[in-house]
């Protein structure tokens, strides 16, 4: 039987979906009293998600090499597609519209950047400047593409993700020095190329009261929603600060928020350790498959959930400035619940042969 207990892997099954049902009872009782748009839509892509994410598992593990190039091609005509388009919502242009169909292309280029590298980097005995400069170059292009929309979170993840990469796959420790001093000189002069928005970010995220109620105004209500849970929160329904919209965004990019003012500071650190768990986890299958392709998707997508989970999780108790980054497996959205089921997917897939 295809889906037997010898071969799913339960430690990270378990905490993948005790994640996703959190994330389904929390858009509930939130939305109780309004619409439950936002639970009855996020119980769909769900229910679509895990069906990708069982199709995943039983596809040949093989596949995933031989389309990484196929989908680096097509992601980066998509995500060109998005710039080409005329309106955009809330000042970006991030999603694309196929039919009825509405999805976010850098949520999947996520998981066609790391595929890409896999296939570069993999089974290497030494990386040389050719392909350490290579695999920079397809990180960079689809990078400046997704910047440009503007989502500079987004583009930041994916340098950070070639950066693991690079380090995981067996890069010299002299080159990999190099690629370091270089970063932290030009790290000062991005600044400037940031736009203003951005750079109000950051200002306030330093001093969230320069601007208390316009940029600074998403920090400084995420901290007290954070804050005010206590250590069992305001029970269920009671999630006042969320319920009358002071917290800006509880479905999606602070839900993390919203979450500390319901569940409290033990509601907080069950979702931390269920994270906790699966990355763990995941590292181990990495190692378990060292510097080939399956090892290094397997380690790049656990990162991608860590630096996720981490930045959300900053961002909502202001230890690091405001970006829309979603809390993988929680927040609201069809895109990212799919880019993370169908990762974990693509991980189980690999983990069996090892069973």
């Amino acid at each position: 039987m295809w889906l037997s207990k010898k071969k799913l892997d339960w430690w990270l099954i378990i905490p993948v979906f005790f994640l996703l049902a959190w994330s389904i009872i929390h858009l509930y009782t939130i939305c109780v009293g309004t619409s439950y748009y936002y639970f009855q839509r996020q119980l769909i892509w769900i229910g679509i998600g895990t069906f990708l994410l069982f199709l995943f598992y039983i596809l040949p593990d093989t596949i995933w090499f031989k389309l990484s190039y196929i989908g680096y091609i097509a992601i980066a005509i998509l995500l060109i597609a998005v710039l080409m388009k005329k309106e955009a919502i809330y000042g970006a242009k991030r999603w694309l519209e196929i039919g009825f169909i509405r999805f976010q292309p850098s949520e999947f280029a996520k998981l066609i950047l790391i595929l890409s590298l896999a296939r570069i980097l993999s089974n290497r005995k030494e990386i040389g400047w050719k392909i350490t400069i290579i695999s920079f170059l397809l990180t960079l292009f689809l990078s400046l593409l997704i910047a440009a929309q503007p989502d500079l979170g987004t583009a930041l993840i994916f340098l950070s993700l070639w950066f693991v990469l690079i380090f995981v796959s067996g890069i010299s420790l002299r080159k990999f020095l190099i690629i370091i001093g270089t970063i932290l000189t030009l790290f000062p002069i991005s600044y400037t190329f940031l736009l203003p928005y951005q750079k109000m970010r950051i200002l306030t995220f330093l001093e969230p009261q320069r601007d208390p109620l316009g940029a600074g105004w998403s920090t400084l209500q995420s901290k007290i929603a954070l804050g005010s849970g206590g250590l069992l929160g305001k029970g269920i329904g009671g999630a006042a600060h969320t319920k009358l919209r002071y917290l800006p965004q509880p479905f999606t990019d602070f839900i993390f928020s919203s979450i500390g003012e319901e569940w409290g500071f033990l509601g907080v650190l069950t979702i931390i350790t269920a994270f906790i768990v699966m990355v763990i986890r995941g590292i181990i299958l990495g190692l378990r498959e060292g510097n080939s392709f399956s090892g290094l998707f397997i380690t790049g997508f656990t990162v991608l959930i860590a630096i996720q989970a981490f930045i959300n999780m900053g961002m909502a108790s202001g230890i690091i400035p405001v970006t829309g980054v979603p809390l993988p497996f929680v927040s609201y959205g069809g895109s990212s619940i799919f880019l993370f089921l169908c990762g974990v997917g693509i991980i189980l897939s690999f983990s069996k042969r090892g069973s």
